[in-house]
């Protein structure tokens, strides 16, 4: 960041309010620029996957802050990919259908009502994923032994009629798949009424190199 230049137009005609206080005289807006130099932190610590507890420990801040921070991001991530798959839409070449289940309850079928399926999809090297329905939550309150019964039969059929469609054997899907598992260990755990913006969060990093994801995060940080 630049103290001379104005982070939300670009204009030079500043003039100090405090000691830490700057007003634009061309858009009018004041800002702090302490405050935005350990945003600016904060968000380069988010794309270079730093953990809440890392970006907190290093800057000296309240955990809970970093956490809402991160959360912030995720959601300005979110926005970006949405939009982008509202702009190509009609342009993907490949699609696939995955669940995703913590490593520790992979391979046990009493487990497979928690998996959180997602239909992932390909547009000019780019991956956009959409959450499916809930197929289990008509299930998840039936007696133990019919629910097994019920999961090993629709493991089989997840197993025959997955819904795919790979041009090539290489595929971006399949690389983000693992991009997505490999990063996720990390958290202790998420939520299903969160998974979309760790998911989408990915999605970002995966699409963008990290230049790229700080240019565009800051860029919507600014702007909210």
């Amino acid at each position: 960041m630049k103290k001379d230049i104005c982070p939300f137009c670009g204009s030079k005609r500043l003039y100090k309010v405090t000691q830490t206080s700057f007003k634009c005289s061309t858009c009018r807006r004041k800002y702090s620029q302490k405050k935005l130099e350990k945003d600016f932190i904060v968000l380069d610590c988010f794309c270079e996957n730093l953990s809440v507890n890392e970006c907190a420990k290093s800057l000296h801040v309240n955990y809970k802050s970093i956490k809402d921070r991160y959360m912030d991001f995720r959601k300005l991530a979110l926005l970006h990919v949405e939009e982008i798959y509202r702009q190509n839409r009609a342009e993907f070449s490949e699609y696939d259908e995955y669940y995703f289940l913590p490593q520790n309850k992979r391979g046990k079928v009493k487990y497979l009502f928690e998996a959180i399926g997602i239909l992932g999809m390909v547009y000019h090297d780019l991956v956009y994923t959409l959450l499916l329905p809930d197929q289990f939550s008509h299930i998840k309150n039936a007696q133990k032994d019919i629910k097994i019964t019920y999961m090993k039969e629709y493991a089989k059929y997840l197993n025959r009629y997955k819904i795919m469609h790979f041009e090539k054997f290489d595929s971006q899907l399949i690389r983000f798949w693992i991009f997505l598992e490999e990063n996720l260990l990390h958290f202790k755990g998420v939520s299903r009424e969160n998974f979309i913006y760790y998911l989408k969060e990915y999605e970002f990093k995966f699409n963008y190199t990290k230049e790229e994801q700080k240019k565009i995060l800051w860029k919507s940080w600014l702007e909210k």
